[in-house]
């Protein structure tokens, strides 16, 4: 028997603890709120709304939704308003978007498969209630870039080493399993292959090839696992090529010299028979002019000194 005027306490504390067991039970907590015996959706707390993706990995946005009963959940791209999910039911063309959902589950996934940079931006997790309610999403995909130090052809010296190095565009980034390849066959480490990984403040990996040979010619390529990979092409050119190369360069030199000395012998030549030519002819010339002219002019002198005339003695 309860006292007169102590009954009113007690209901009270009764209609509490149904309240609060009811709300328990229903799957509410203190951050919702009391619903007042509200059976409309709402969202509960995702794992993250701001997720981060890198370039070829598969992204994923997690919703949660408690209440669902017969509304539907929709995913909706911001950037150009488009509807890629609804339900498990998936409207988007490109086949990489994908709906997940378990039976029974407050979850509701979207998926998006090799993400891809152009995929950034603000995706809405939407309940189809009068009015709708939604939460906003925001996705990140960083580029999974490797990038190779120096040019991507080089050319080394039998006989010299060859020195490649590579890394990744992100450096907070495991790269996972890290592989070195010479066309399509792994490279190991040991002999005359040394490969040296560093995962400190970023990833670098050197590859290191002692005593080059011209079987060590072909496409080098950088692939983490979790990045794209990279390439580069090495050309290792034989000693004998290289020097032969070096010898023809300086015949090349030598011939020219001989061919203008040559030339210049030639035109000597030429020059000297042009003036012995020349010389025959002037005195060619003199001889025709003068031979003529001697016997006149030796009777032309008898006569102006008859007295230097000798007889011969009887």
């Amino acid at each position: 028997m309860v006292p007169e005027g102590l009954w009113l306490p007690w209901v009270f504390i009764l209609v509490v603890t149904i309240c609060y067991v009811g709300s328990a039970s229903a799957g509410f907590t203190l951050e919702q709120g009391i619903p007042h015996f509200n059976t409309k959706p709402y969202f509960l707390q995702p794992p993250a709304r701001n997720v981060t993706a890198i370039e070829g990995q598969s992204a994923y946005l997690h919703c949660r939704v408690a209440q669902l009963g017969d509304k539907n959940v929709s995913w909706i791209r911001r950037r150009d308003l488009h509807v890629l999910t609804s339900s498990i039911q998936t409207f988007a063309s490109d086949q990489r978007f994908l709906a997940l959902h378990a039976d029974r589950s407050e979850n509701w996934t979207l998926l998006i498969r090799f993400s891809q940079v152009r995929d950034s931006g603000e995706y809405h997790c939407q309940v189809n209630t009068d009015p709708k309610i939604s939460m906003v999403f925001y996705l990140k995909v960083q580029e999974a870039a490797t990038l190779m130090e120096g040019s991507d052809q080089r050319y080394v010296r039998a006989g010299s080493t060859i020195q490649l190095s590579c890394r990744t565009s992100i450096a907070s980034q495991p790269p996972g399993l890290l592989y070195w390849y010479r066309d399509t066959e792994i490279l190991q480490h040991g002999g005359r292959v040394n490969i040296s990984t560093h995962l400190e403040n970023e990833t670098v990996s050197k590859l290191v090839i002692r005593g080059a040979k011209v079987s060590d010619s072909g496409n080098y390529t950088c692939w983490p696992t979790k990045f794209l990979p990279t390439s580069v092409m090495v050309h290792v050119i034989p000693e004998a090529k290289a020097a032969a190369k070096s010898h023809g360069t300086a015949n090349n030199g030598g011939t020219s010299t001989t061919k203008n000395t040559k030339a210049a012998s030639t035109a000597s030549s030429a020059d000297l028979l042009l003036l012995l030519l020349t010389l025959s002819l002037l005195t060619w010339t003199a001889d025709a002019l003068f031979l003529p002219l001697t016997p006149a002019s030796s009777q032309s002198q008898s006569r102006q000194n008859p007295a230097r005339l000798r007889f011969p003695a009887r």
